[in-house]
């Protein structure tokens, strides 16, 4: 499976629930590109949080793909703790985290499988029409925030938001919540 099945099935299900805007996290975010390059007045809104890529492979941190293979759930835990941040009582997450990342068959295919780039032409990213918030976060070895920057620049109807450390979703949830949802709208 590739971003073209997944823009494919993204579209379908937009389609049949009569979705006008779409948020995309990390992989849901390069799957909304993919979707939007080919169809640039897909969404009248978008919310592109945490890119990992642009118009180049996402950078890959080594070990989960093993470790998921392996059904090492110490390793898998590992990798976890690693993307948490370190003053903040996260174990409980963590726990569960890696207890769904080891039970979701699909993953270990995307992560060996999706070696291409989200955007195969970032010049495609002119013609998009959608209304897009990108939201990324400095310090983040996987999401770099230079990613969030060119993906802001590369778009005619873009704004950027860029926060200052990881770990938003524990440091600055209220704030990530007020700007989608300042973004998007109340949901109805």
């Amino acid at each position: 499976m590739g971003y073209d099945e997944l823009a494919d099935d993204l579209d379908r299900i937009a389609t049949e629930t009569g979705a006008t805007q779409a948020l995309g996290v990390s992989l849901g975010a390069h799957t909304v590109l993919r979707l939007l390059c080919r169809r640039p007045d897909r969404f009248a809104k978008a919310v592109l949080f945490l890119p990992a890529a642009l118009d180049r492979p996402p950078v890959r941190r080594e070990g989960l793909a093993d470790a998921l293979a392996a059904g090492d759930r110490e390793r898998v835990l590992d990798w976890v703790r690693g993307e948490l941040p370190p003053d903040r009582d996260t174990e409980a997450y963590a726990a569960a985290r890696s207890s769904y990342l080891l039970s979701s068959p699909g993953l270990l295919a995307l992560l060996t499988g999706l070696t291409e780039a989200p955007v195969p032409d970032r010049t495609a990213l002119a013609a998009v029409t959608t209304d897009v918030l990108v939201l990324a976060q400095e310090g983040d070895p996987v999401h770099p925030a230079q990613v969030g920057r060119e993906l802001a620049a590369a778009l005619p109807n873009s704004s950027l938001v860029v926060f200052d450390s990881p770990g938003v979703l524990w440091r600055e949830r209220a704030r990530l919540r007020s700007l989608v949802v300042g973004h998007l709208g109340e949901a109805g």
